[in-house]
């Protein structure tokens, strides 16, 4: 049955995520620690950004964010190798890969012509996202960060990017390299 809207939604327990019991932990230091320390990075957080959106709009989040991450650093969706967007909802996913590839959104929201990109399916959420996986309140980041810097090694890959929509209106990308 539909959650949000009972009459014509089309969000329902089986194409939501779980909330999971779940637990990571990551140790984030700068690279000259690590060094000092005699560790061995697994990754490195290249550059992050917060975006706002309209709260009505929360699930797009992660789009806004990365808009602003390739405006920073001049990476494109060309450049990511495997994409982790964090799956509250399997329809939001699928907005998100439909404002990505859109140059009417980009045109909507940030006045350009040309849209941010299209998803290639392989590298998208590749074990599956949050409805597979479950979405472990508290410790989404470390999940998809680790997701994917484990699978840019597995791949002998570099380039990452990990987003998530947070409820209220916000969104957050994170730039991931593995040497």
């Amino acid at each position: 049955r539909p959650f949000f809207d009972r009459k014509n939604g089309t969000v329902t327990a089986g194409n939501s995520s779980q909330i999971t019991d779940s637990a990571a932990g990551m140790v984030v230091m700068s690279e000259s620690e690590a060094k000092k320390r005699g560790l061995t990075p697994l990754g490195y957080l290249r550059e992050y950004t917060y975006a706002g959106l309209d709260p009505k709009r929360m699930g797009l989040g992660p789009v806004f964010a990365t808009h602003k991450l390739f405006a920073k650093t001049g990476f494109s969706m060309d450049d990511i190798e495997v994409m982790e967007i964090n799956e509250a909802f399997a329809a939001q996913v699928i907005g998100c890969e439909r404002a990505f590839a859109s140059s009417e959104f980009a045109k909507a929201h940030w006045g350009e012509d040309k849209a941010l990109g299209t998803i290639n399916p392989d590298i998208l959420n590749i074990n599956g996202g949050a409805v597979a996986l479950g979405h472990p309140v508290g410790m989404t980041g470390a999940r998809l960060v680790l997701t994917v810097l484990h699978e840019l090694r597995e791949r002998g890959q570099q380039t990452g990017l990990a987003t998530l929509c947070i409820g209220g209106g916000q969104g957050v990308a994170l730039l991931l390299e593995v040497e």
